[in-house]
């Protein structure tokens, strides 16, 4: 079911496909399935202003503007949109990405939201589990089993046969609050109970330990000497890169050097690109759950990227700079030059944060280039070949 769902999603926002056998009214870019409209199939829609209010004996997928579901869905819902009401039925699971969400229908099982805001009225119902990433929270409805919140502020006003377990910057809860299970919650700040509210399981507060850490009175005058140890970390690590890239990958770095010569501005595009596609990659991937351990991966692999980037744009730059001093057999040298003062840099106000973002999007752009200019190549070299060949 999972690698389904996946695979639609895929051809969805790729090819913007539609189910054969809905009855909808396109008008412009309003798509509506009407009340008495019912679907067979999985559903598909896209368009500025998205209406379902029939009924859909499968899953829905939607991108738009603003959704609105007040119909019945006998399957699971995946929806991106900016503005996105739910107050019909879903029978499964809910998956949404948006900037606001309204919640007011039945979920029957679970339900997966990352907005700026959400509000889950106190005429909905969750069946099994809520996991929210949001801005602000409000959570009204009853929930059938746990509550996970990511949240810098959140409100409980309804029963919770299962466990909470929150990282919040603000949490309250209300007189009306009946949690069965325990509320466990990680936040600098002290939750608003009422005396009213009920938590069956206890609560557990987990202060964070870096705020009591960087806010103890021993700890705040040094303050500049943790900055500065953590400066020096962040320059032996992307030292000990910058060597090992050398030492073992003199060739890719040679062909990123080159494309950055050849092709700044494009580079920087690339970068800029690349900076932009990977998070919304890695968000899509999060919300299904097939996807989870390659967003994981892809995380890993962009981390690493990061630190990668910078040494091929010091190295580019080093390279015109120490050109006049003929360094060309010692890049460990000019290497190790341009990173302290690339790290000067980075100091400066102002300055040091355009340096870095610079240096990230000049890296990432030119590396990603270079690999597409030698597979081209290969596969030019490669079918020349066989022409030659076959002749």
């Amino acid at each position: 079911m999972a690698l389904r769902s996946l695979t639609l999603i895929f051809l969805f926002f790729c090819s913007h496909l539609f189910a054969a056998d809905t009855k909808e009214q396109d008008q412009g870019e309003i798509i509506v399935l009407s009340s008495n409209a019912v679907v067979n199939n999985d559903y598909f829609a896209n368009g500025r202003t998205v209406e379902i209010s029939g009924t859909v004996n499968g899953d829905v997928y939607v991108l738009g503007g603003q959704i609105f579901i007040d119909g019945v869905v006998n399957g699971d819902v995946l929806v991106a949109g900016g503005s996105i009401e739910i107050s019909g039925k879903v029978t499964k699971n809910v998956r949404l990405i948006g900037g606001q969400a309204l919640i007011t229908g039945q979920i029957g099982q679970n339900i997966t939201a990352v907005t700026a805001t959400i509000e889950l009225s106190p005429s909905s119902t969750i069946g099994r589990n809520a996991v929210i990433v949001s801005g602000n929270t409000d959570l009204e409805s009853r929930v059938g089993n746990n509550v996970r919140l990511y949240s810098s502020n959140v409100r409980i006003s309804d029963g919770i046969r299962g466990k909470v377990t929150a990282y919040v910057g603000q949490l309250r809860l209300t007189s009306k609050v009946i949690i069965d299970g325990a509320l466990e919650y990680w936040s600098n700040k002290n939750a608003l109970v009422d005396p009213n509210a009920k938590v069956k399981g206890g609560v557990v507060h987990h202060p964070s330990f870096f705020y009591e850490f960087f806010h103890s009175k021993l700890l705040k005058g040094l303050k500049i000497g943790s900055k500065l140890a953590a400066l020096l970390m962040n320059f032996f690590y992307s030292f000990i890169i910058g060597l090992v890239m050398i030492r073992y990958f003199p060739h890719r770095i040679k062909r990123t050097i080159k494309t950055l010569n050849a092709k700044p501005a494009q580079s920087l595009v690339a970068g800029i690109v690349l900076l932009v596609l990977l998070p919304i990659t890695m968000l899509v991937l999060l919300i299904t759950i097939l996807g989870v351990p390659f967003a994981l991966a892809l995380l890993s692999l962009t981390v690493v990227g990061l630190y990668t980037a910078k040494v091929f744009s010091i190295l580019w730059l080093s390279t015109h700079i120490f050109r006049a001093l003929e360094f060309k057999k010692h890049r460990r040298l000019y290497f190790s030059f341009g990173l302290i003062a690339y790290f000067i840099l980075t100091t400066l106000p102002y300055l040091g944060p355009v340096v870095t973002v610079a240096a990230l999007l000049f890296g990432m752009g030119g590396a990603a280039l270079s690999k597409v200019d030698k597979e081209e190549k290969e596969s030019f070299h490669l079918t020349k070949k066989d022409k030659s060949g076959a002749k």
